[in-house]
């Protein structure tokens, strides 16, 4: 058994599988690590877009389409599949404990 098998909570892991799949939401998952805590889905948007453009050398990122693909696409991706709980009357955004963080290396990046 796999790592991300061993911790995985939610009945449907192709949806974490597919959750982990997309770089962005890699970037989420380790941004939200990073900093230890909840973060405004404004500032993880702002840390995404500043990895992006250092990591990648995307200079053309701008934080206003970051923001609007974690809200439309991303975050509610991961959400669905137990890796972070959104708060969306707060705008919140937290990580779950469904996947343990040394199986987010099977994916890299």
């Amino acid at each position: 058994m796999s790592s991300i098998d061993g911790r995985m909570k939610h009945s449907n892991k192709s949806l974490v599988y597919d959750a982990l799949s997309n770089p962005r939401r890699l970037r989420v998952v380790r941004c939200l690590k990073e900093a230890g805590e909840t973060l405004a889905l404004e500032e993880l948007a702002e840390r995404v877009t500043r990895w992006e453009r250092e990591e990648d050398g995307a200079d053309d990122v701008d934080v206003d389409t970051v923001h609007a693909s974690l809200y439309h696409v991303h975050v509610p991706k991961l959400s669905e599949a137990g890796i972070v709980r959104y708060r969306k009357d707060e705008s919140k955004v937290t990580l779950g404990d469904s996947v343990s963080f040394d199986a987010i290396d099977i994916f890299g990046e």
